[in-house]
C-alpha cells in the first residue's frame, strides 16, 4: 500500500509539473514573442469599425512600411513621409517585374546593397498581409526557400530541425536582396491599401495637443522645396531608423517642460535612455551573376544545392576564443551567389577572388572549409563571372530604452532601428521590425471599436496607456537582443563596451552559450530549440529549460572528474 502511494504521488507530481510547465511557456510564448498575434493580422476590426483619424508613419523604409500595412486595418487614414526621393517616385511605388534589381541606394543605410537575411517569422507575417506574397517574391526575380542556414560553429556543423517538420512544412524564407525587398513591400502596400498616402518630405517636430498634455496634436513636415505643412495625427510611429527623429523631437521644449510636479517625457534628459556600444564589424559582400550556361559545369563541382531551390549554402560563425572572421555563402534572386566575408575589427577589403581564397584559409576553424568552395572560387574565376563588391563598415549599436522613460506621448511609438539597432551579423534587422509591427497590431486590436451612437466608421483615440503598453512589451519581445548581442560582442577584445560596461560584462551569458553551442553541434534536439529560438518562433527561454540545463551539467561530468 506504501509502495501504491509513493508511486500515484510521483505521477501527480510529474502530472502536476507538467501542467504548470505548458502554462508558464505558454505565458513565455505570448509575452517573449509575436508568435501568437500573427493569426490576427490582416483581420477586419470588430464591426469593420476604424479608429478616427490619421496615423503618420515617419520613413519609408521596412520598419515604416509594415508599420504602415498595420495602421491601415485599424485608422481612417495612413500617412507615409519619406524624406529620400530616390524610393517615392511613382514609378518606384508600382515597380513590377524583378524588384531584386532594383539599384537605389538608402544613404542612411550603410549596408543596404549587402547581403541580408531574414528569419522565417517575417515569412509568415507577410504572407497574412500579402496572401499572394510567394507570387510577387518569384516576379520580382527571387525565391521563397529553406530556412535552413547550413550553420556551422567555427566549421562544426549545427543542424536544422528537418526531425521536427515533413519536406513540405518546413518554415521558409525569401532571397530578396534588400532592395528588393523593400521594393516590393512598398508596391503591395500601395496597391492593397488604398488608405495608406505616400508623402515626399522630411517630419521636423512634434506638436504636442493643446486640450491633452500628454499626446501630439500633429506633426510637422517640409517638403523638398522647403515648405512646410502640418498634419494631424492621432498616431505617431517613429521608423527614421539611424536617424532617431523621435529621439530629437521629444527633446523639445515643449515635450520637456514640466507642469506641476511631472514631466512629459522622463525625470532625466532623454539622452539618459539613450545606450550605445562599438562592436566594429565590417564585411564585405562579393555577388556573383551566374550565367544559366555554367549550372551543369557548378553541378558537377559537387554544389550541395539544386540552383532553383537554394537559399543559404555555407555559413560559419567564429568561435571568439580563436578567431573574429565569420562566413555568409548563399543566394541573392535567381542566380546571384554571394560572399560575405567579415566579422569584428576585421579591416580586411575584399575585392577579388584571391581575397576570398585568403580570407577562407585565413579562418581559424574545428574543420576545414568545403573544398566545393574553392573550385567554386576557381570556376568562376576560370569563366570570368561578372562580379560586385560592397564593403560596409557598421555603425555601433545604439538602444533607446523608451520603455523606461515617463510619460512618453500616449500615441508616440518608434519600431525598428530608431529604438535599437544592433550588430547585423545575425541578420536581424528586418525581422526585429516585423515583430514589432506585428506587436503593435496586436494592440490596435484592443483599442475599442466606435461606442454606440457613434458617427459609423469612427472609432475611440487610443488609450493613454498605449504607448506605455507597446514599449513595454516591446522591451520584452525585441529589447533583450541588446543585452544578448552585447554579451556576445564583448567576447572581442576589440569591441569599445557601453559607458559603464567593461569586456567582462555578460560573461556568464557567454559562458552558458558557448557551451550550449557544443552541445547542440552534438543533440539535434538542443539544437533544435537554439534554431526555433534565434529564428523567433519560439522563446529564448526554451534555451533554459531544466531538460537543456541537465544535458549542460552532464556534458561537464567528464571533465570535473578528468575524464
Amino acid at each position: 500500500m506504501a509502495m501504491f502511494t509513493l508511486v500515484f504521488i510521483f505521477f501527480a507530481l510529474v502530472f502536476v509539473c507538467n501542467v504548470i510547465s505548458t502554462i508558464v511557456r505558454k505565458y513565455l510564448r505570448a509575452t517573449l514573442t509575436a508568435m501568437d498575434d500573427i493569426p490576427a493580422l490582416g483581420v477586419l476590426r470588430s464591426k469593420g469599425l476604424k479608429i478616427s483619424g490619421t496615423a503618420v508613419v515617419c520613413g519609408g523604409s521596412i520598419a515604416g512600411l509594415l508599420s504602415a500595412r498595420v495602421c491601415a486595418d485599424h485608422f481612417e487614414s495612413v500617412v507615409m513621409v519619406e524624406p529620400e526621393e530616390s524610393v517615392t517616385r511613382p514609378d518606384d511605388h508600382h515597380h513590377g517585374e524583378k524588384s531584386s534589381s532594383v539599384v537605389q541606394k538608402r544613404s542612411r543605410v550603410p549596408q543596404y546593397t549587402s547581403f541580408h537575411a531574414y528569419q522565417p517569422f517575417m515569412t509568415l507575417a507577410v504572407r497574412k498581409w500579402f496572401p499572394n506574397f510567394d507570387h510577387e517574391v518569384v516576379k520580382a526575380g527571387a525565391r521563397v526557400v529553406s530556412a535552413d542556414l547550413k550553420l556551422h560553429v567555427a566549421g562544426v556543423p549545427l543542424g536544422a530541425p528537418w526531425h521536427q517538420y515533413t519536406a513540405n512544412n518546413f518554415p521558409t524564407i525569401t532571397t530578396l536582396t534588400r532592395a528588393g525587398l523593400e521594393t516590393l513591400l512598398r508596391r503591395l502596400v500601395l496597391a492593397t491599401c488604398p488608405n495608406v498616402k505616400h508623402v515626399p518630405g522630411a517630419v521636423i517636430a512634434l506638436v504636442r495637443s493643446e486640450s491633452s498634455a500628454d499626446a501630439i496634436d500633429s506633426v510637422r513636415v517640409r517638403s523638398r522645396e522647403g515648405e512646410e505643412s502640418s498634419i494631424p495625427a492621432t498616431l505617431v510611429v517613429d521608423c527614421t531608423g539611424p536617424a532617431r527623429g523621435g529621439f530629437r523631437w521629444l527633446q523639445d521644449p515643449s515635450f520637456t517642460s514640466t507642469t506641476g510636479t511631472e514631466q512629459h517625457v522622463s525625470p532625466l534628459p532623454l539622452e539618459a535612455l539613450k545606450h550605445t556600444y562599438d562592436h566594429k564589424m565590417a564585411y564585405t559582400t562579393c555577388a556573383f551573376d551566374v550565367p544559366p550556361a555554367l549550372m551543369p559545369p557548378i553541378k558537377a563541382l559537387g554544389f550541395p544545392e539544386d540552383f532553383a531551390t537554394a537559399g543559404f549554402l555555407y555559413v560559419s560563425a567564429a568561435d571568439p576564443s580563436t578567431d573574429s572572421r565569420n562566413l555568409i555563402i548563399g543566394m541573392k534572386g535567381e542566380s546571384s551567389v554571394q560572399f560575405v566575408c567579415g566579422g569584428w575589427d576585421v579591416r580586411e577589403r575584399i575585392t577579388s577572388i584571391d581575397d576570398i581564397k585568403k580570407f577562407l584559409s585565413d579562418m581559424v576553424v574545428l574543420r576545414p572549409v568545403p573544398d566545393w568552395i574553392f573550385r567554386l572560387l576557381e570556376l568562376f574565376e576560370q569563366e570570368q563571372v561578372p562580379s560586385t563588391c560592397a564593403y560596409a563598415r557598421c555603425p555601433p549599436s545604439v538602444y533607446i530604452q523608451y520603455h523606461l522613460a515617463r510619460n512618453i506621448p500616449s500615441n508616440f511609438i518608434a519600431i525598428g532601428d530608431s529604438v535599437l539597432n544592433i550588430n547585423p551579423v545575425r541578420g536581424q534587422g528586418c525581422t526585429k521590425a516585423c515583430v514589432e509591427a506585428v506587436t503593435l497590431n496586436g494592440l490596435l486590436i484592443k483599442c475599442a471599436a466606435a461606442p454606440t451612437g457613434s458617427t459609423k466608421g469612427t472609432g475611440n483615440l487610443l488609450p493613454k496607456d498605449f504607448s506605455r503598453n507597446f514599449f513595454h512589451l516591446q522591451a520584452k519581445r525585441t529589447g533583450a537582443l541588446w543585452a544578448t548581442n552585447k554579451s556576445n560582442d564583448y567576447a572581442w577584445k576589440t569591441t569599445t563596451p557601453a559607458k559603464g560596461d567593461g569586456l567582462h560584462t555578460g560573461a556568464w551569458k557567454r559562458a552558458y552559450g558557448k557551451a550550449l553551442l557544443q552541445l547542440a553541434t552534438k543533440d539535434r534536439e538542443v539544437s533544435a530549440a537554439f534554431w526555433h529560438a534565434v529564428n523567433w518562433l519560439a522563446p529564448p527561454t526554451d534555451l533554459f529549460s531544466p531538460i537543456i540545463i541537465l544535458k549542460l551539467a552532464w556534458m561537464q561530468v567528464p571533465g570535473c572528474f578528468g575524464l
